[in-house]
């Protein structure tokens, strides 16, 4: 009789111990998908033949503080029977969807399993795409290098102005191909001329005074 009870409280403080420490495990532990795709996190306990009470959760981030899922018709949550483990279906994901998911079994929570989802695309969109940002560059550049040459060009223009301003006068060639000598010959001409009385002037010469 005393074998007994030491028996059952014995497997009683293992099945304590077994259930206060139990391991929780996800899986997978990332999804990466495109919008419109379904995909299944699963739950799974260390110990499957203890009873287990399940609950779901998600945050934005792992260190952010998760909430209970709402499930609806595209949450579903599927609970543990003999041939499969707990785990939760998101069918037709999308960007509202991405986050960590947590699953809690007796108040011990899970590592979390993340979720990303990303825009579907076809081929022809990204090339699309790609010539029209290859564009913007193009003109991006074409603009910088504008902005740089015309004030070059605008201050070279000015410069160009102020050097015609003060530009020196040209020489004037009034009494060009008038020879020295040729002078001479004309005060000399001047000087023999007779004076008279029709004369409109006459030259004093030195001994006259």
């Amino acid at each position: 009789m005393h074998y007994l009870l030491l028996t059952s409280s014995v497997m009683a403080l293992i099945y304590i111990t077994a259930e206060g420490h139990i391991q929780v495990f996800q899986k997978p532990r990332f999804f990466g998908v495109k919008t419109g795709r379904t995909v299944r996190i699963y739950c799974v306990a260390s110990n499957p033949s203890l009873p287990t009470r399940v609950e779901w959760l998600k945050a934005r981030a792992y260190k952010g503080h998760p909430n209970p899922l709402k499930t609806d018709h595209r949450i579903i949550k599927m609970d543990k029977t003999s041939i499969r483990n707990d785990s939760i279906t998101i069918k037709k994901v999308g960007f509202e969807d991405s986050g960590i998911y947590f699953c809690r079994l007796n108040n011990t929570l899970g590592p979390g399993t993340e979720l990303q989802v990303s825009r579907h695309s076809d081929p022809e969109s990204v090339l699309k795409r790609s010539r029209i940002k290859d564009l913007l560059i193009f003109l991006q550049g074409f603009l910088l290098a504008l902005c740089a040459i015309v004030p070059v060009v605008w201050l070279y223009k000015q410069e160009k102005k102020e050097d015609a301003v003060y530009e020196e006068p040209e020489v004037d060639h009034t009494y060009e191909g008038l020879e020295i000598e040729h002078c001479g010959d004309i005060y000399e001409d001047i000087s023999t001329l007779p004076p008279g009385p029709d004369a409109v002037w006459e030259v004093e010469l030195p001994d006259q005074e």
